[in-house]
């Protein structure tokens, strides 16, 4: 087992400095509050957009200067010594389930020739016979020659059976639930033998983990221990423990267990991680989802930065989108990715606080994972048991425990996005309930991370239900409640517009009507997306099929099994449709805006449910 880790000194936070962060976060909150109440009277939203555009490109900038930092080093290197660039060795674990066939190809190859990657799990949620396919592709993937094409950069790849010699290991029982039942069993154990305790009985058994945080850590450490050393043992038996072996070439490992969810797999394959990075002296980890594509710079520009800064534990990548062509909605998810999430997570990168590292494109310094792995694992809200925030969470585990997290711009990895409405609109749904939960469950990362971090989690939240109270008393009132004009939504467009096209035009480049209708797709929805997912944070569910063709099969309607979100959806986009209509007709045809505001609406919202129960 790795040795016990304790947070290194330099990443420690005195109880002054979480004071002085909390104070500095009410003061700031506060501060922010006050002036775009009361002094800003003009164009509020654009003098958001500003700052926000200023933290974004403050992150850029430094991320540009860590990439050349990186060149210069690899050019260094290759004086030296005649040779290639000295990439830090990683590995890579890519998870999971009944993927579409052709797409899962694409991405296994694309890890062909990744410079430092010597290692890489691939962690398959499912042993029935309908899984196989994936465990078959890994092993006997076969391409003609082609080219792999991105926007304006063209990677040749040449490729036959890619990882003939993969080795398939079957687990038998998911390691998360075997750890979970190992520390329960330990603390009953210990609860027996001590007279003390001999009043809690296991109905009681949380409220007992409370008192003795003491006796829950050590039996999470016992319960790591032991699936630890059982995935130690499976690797030997396939003879995966040898370092001759390993020194003479790239290794892929398929790991496939009995179904459960994508959280599962992802412990499963970072304990196999953490064993062979323990065994082998490696020390980063790259992590994706099996509808994903890396580049050949992806792993070396994302880990190479990371490893310049050793108070550095978690970095991802950016993402682009590699189905763009698929559809309009695609398109327009692709360009928001650019102008409004690339935005978002630029701001707490300016501070290196980043507070979600996307599934697709994390990457984790082993030492700083394997402390949080098990209370990442067995995170609970409200006594409920949170899966589908997996990525959030293992990132504010991070947080807490005094790591940096990067976000590096410079680095691109392209991954899938729904190409119809009704998906895009569960999926978003699905990350908002996430950022719920991160958000208000544990306010010491903003203890630990200061102001910045707190007003951006703040504003992420508190924005998108403001602009829904402003605009519904406008609809039934008339008034206006702020100084928000069409003319300052405007100035907003153009102004993230013009930052992407200046600034990011070599990735961004899904042209500038799209970079413009996108914050309109993505903005509109949001406050009925933000209500939805408030009220029902904790529902586990994924919302969506997967993208095997036996999968979409099945029958049913996934508008249907999701009604009460597409509603409050379809009803937010009737309000802002009698929104527009007021406006308009107040200045057109006087008197008229009540007949003409309920007309709006219900033809909005008899045209979204339409629409989106179609496309169910």
């Amino acid at each position: 087992m790795l040795p016990d880790e304790v947070i290194p000194k330099s990443l420690r936070r005195s109880f002054l400095h979480k004071v002085t962060n909390s104070l500095l976060c009410l003061i700031t909150g506060a501060f922010v509050f006050l002036y775009f109440r009361k002094y800003v009277y003009y164009f509020p939203i654009t003098v958001e957009s500003m700052w926000q555009i200023f933290l974004a490109d403050i992150n850029r900038r430094k991320n540009k200067r860590r990439v050349q930092q990186l060149y210069e080093a690899d050019a260094d290197t290759e004086k030296g010594s005649g040779g290639g660039k000295a990439a830090v060795r990683c590995l890579a674990s890519v998870v999971g389930y009944r993927e579409e066939a052709n797409l899962f190809k694409r991405c296994m190859e694309s890890y062909q020739g990744s410079a430092g990657l010597e290692i890489m799990l691939v962690g398959i949620d499912g042993n029935e016979a309908m899984d196989m396919e994936m465990v078959q592709i890994v092993k006997n993937v076969r391409n003609h020659p082609f080219r792999q094409h991105y926007e304006n950069f063209t990677y040749p790849v040449i490729l036959y059976q890619v990882y003939p010699n993969t080795i398939n290991v079957a687990v038998k029982e998911p390691f998360g639930p075997l750890a979970t039942r190992i520390a329960e069993e330990y603390m009953m154990e210990k609860i027996e033998k001590d007279p003390d305790c001999k009043e809690f009985t296991p109905s009681d058994f949380s409220g007992f983990d409370f008192l003795c945080s003491d006796l829950k850590e050590e039996a999470h450490r016992y319960a790591l221990r032991k699936v630890y050393e059982l995935a130690l043992d499976i690797l030997q038996q396939h003879d995966l423990l040898n370092l001759d072996r390993l020194s003479q070439s790239f290794h892929t490992i398929c790991i496939h267990q009995p179904h459960v969810c994508k959280k599962d797999i992802m412990f499963t394959n970072f304990v196999f991680s953490l064993a062979l990075g323990h065994a082998y002296d490696i020390e980063y980890l790259w992590t994706s989802d099996s509808d994903t594509i890396v580049f050949p710079d992806t792993l070396h520009l994302t880990i190479g930065c990371m490893a310049a800064d050793p108070l550095v534990g978690g970095s991802c990548a950016t993402l682009s989108i590699h189905n763009v062509e698929d559809s309009t909605i695609a398109r327009l998810g692709s360009a928001a990715y650019w102008s409004e999430l690339a935005i978002t997570r630029g701001q707490t990168g300016a501070v290196d606080a980043v507070d979600c590292q996307p599934g697709p494109c994390a990457t984790f310094k082993l030492t700083a994972l394997e402390p949080i792995l098990f209370t990442w694992y067995t995170q609970t809200s409200l006594g409920i048991k949170t899966v589908v925030n997996e990525d959030r969470h293992l990132t504010t585990k991070l947080l807490l425990s005094g790591w940096r997290v990067t976000f590096n711009t410079q680095a691109l990895a392209a991954t899938d996005t729904p190409k119809t409405l009704i998906r895009w609109l569960l999926q978003q749904l699905r990350w908002a309930r996430a950022t719920h939960i991160e958000t208000f469950q544990y306010p010491e990362v903003y203890a630990i991370h200061g102001p910045i971090l707190f007003v951006t989690a703040m504003r992420r939240f508190y924005g998108p239900l403001a602009i829904a109270v402003f605009t519904i008393r406008y609809v039934l009132t008339g008034d206006v409640v702020h100084a928000y004009s069409l003319q300052d939504l405007t100035c907003r467009i153009v102004l993230c517009t013009a930052y992407n096209y200046l600034c990011n035009r070599q990735h961004a480049r899904m042209g500038l009507g799209f970079l413009m209708l996108s914050q309109i797709f993505y903005q509109l929805p949001l406050p009925g997306i933000i209500f939805w997912s408030t009220i029902t944070a904790l529902e586990g569910s994924w919302g969506t099929r997967m993208r095997n063709r036996k999968e979409n099969q099945k029958k049913g309607n996934v508008a249907w099994e999701n009604i009460g979100a597409i509603s409050a959806v379809v009803w937010w986009m009737g309000v802002v449709a009698a929104c527009v209509a007021r406006y308009v007709v107040s200045r057109v045809l006087p008197g008229m805006e009540v007949p003409a505001m309920c007309m709006a609406a219900g033809c909005v919202v008899v045209g979204l449910y339409v629409v989106l129960l179609r496309q169910g």
